[in-house]
């Protein structure tokens, strides 16, 4: 971590991050209040009240969620509904303040907290309406978090936890979303091109056992179902006809969601690192690049011939926010 660069102390931008925690979360909270459910969440109270290892097209995570907040349903209004969603968020917020703040110092965590407030997809998609992107944004915020704090240290007795934790919140993001797996797809990239003595510990196979096994669940449902959820999610992924018109409308759908000008600010940062500029420790900004560009080029991909939603790539951009945070503080 960094030295702090201003003159406001650390514990300063803690406080900052909790008074725009507090904030957006009474915002976050009139908003679920006052509007009605959308035809997806509704959807997803049927998994609520009809709980099971999982589901037809997603996993289970969202309706134990609403089942959990809403106190298994006896309290059925839209706030309670969503009340999973607006916890979450709030947590997450707090979660990436301190990602950047290990990452770099306090004043990055601040400004990573600010763009993901600022970011309609953490705030409004994923942080106030109960869908299945609701608990993966946590748990895939401590898995980076995780991830992070055992690359970072090569002391044994420092990086046993934290992979074992990162194995466990992938786990739980995989029961959320399939897309999670890209938490393992990045850390694996990142292992095999920079950092291949972790091929060596045991802890690091250990905590892929330790994901399988909490989506193990997932595995029996679709065994027991012919795959049919597999296969459903499967045949999105597969190439057809060339479509460049729907890689645009992903494009686009990005740059809203994201936020057009958080968007905009992201893109200088990668313009910038391109260029050769340093914001950050060189292993932190080859970490945070694997843990976002597969995901969203994967889905950039198939969005050529296929029709994509840009929320898919929502997760892949907390790490970037990340790095937008570092290139900020360094200004």
């Amino acid at each position: 971590m960094e030295t702090q660069k201003g003159i406001i102390q650390p514990w300063g931008y803690r406080k900052f991050t909790l008074f725009l925690i507090l904030g957006a979360t009474l915002v976050r909270g009139f908003l679920a209040a006052t509007t009605d459910l959308g035809n997806d969440e509704v959807y997803y109270i049927l998994y609520a009240m009809f709980p099971d290892l999982s589901h037809f097209d997603h996993p289970p995570m969202v309706g134990f969620t609403i089942q959990l907040f809403s106190l298994d349903l006896f309290f059925r209004s839209e706030f309670f509904i969503r009340l999973g969603a607006i916890i979450f968020s709030a947590l997450s917020t707090w979660v990436i303040y301190l990602t950047g703040e290990t990452i770099k110092n306090a004043r990055t965590g601040f400004f990573a907290a600010l763009l993901f407030t600022a970011s309609v997809y953490a705030s409004l998609i994923a942080g106030t309406f109960i869908l299945p992107d609701a608990p993966q944004m946590l748990f895939w915020l401590l898995a980076l978090l995780s991830f992070y704090r055992a690359f970072a240290t090569e002391e044994t007795n420092k990086y046993r936890a934290p992979m074992v934790l990162a194995g466990i919140f992938t786990g739980l993001a995989m029961l959320s979303k399939y897309t999670a797996i890209f938490l393992w797809v990045g850390a694996a990239l990142y292992v095999l091109l920079y950092q291949r003595q972790w091929l060596k510990k045991p802890v690091f196979y250990l905590s892929v056992l330790i994901s399988m096994g909490l989506f193990s669940p997932v595995l029996v449902w679709n065994q027991q179902n012919d795959f049919i959820s597999f296969s459903f999610q499967g045949s999105r992924a597969l190439f057809s006809e060339f479509r460049p018109s729907f890689f645009l409308t992903e494009l686009l759908g990005e740059f809203l969601y994201t936020n057009p000008i958080v968007y905009i600010m992201v893109a200088i940062t990668l313009l910038q690192l391109v260029k050769g500029r340093k914001i950050c420790e060189q292993k932190a900004v080859r970490f945070l690049l694997m843990m976002s560009l597969p995901m969203i080029g994967f889905i950039g991909l198939i969005s050529f011939s296929r029709q994509t939603l840009p929320h898919w790539t929502g997760p892949a951009f907390f790490a970037l926010l990340l790095l937008t945070a570092c290139r900020l503080d360094s200004q």
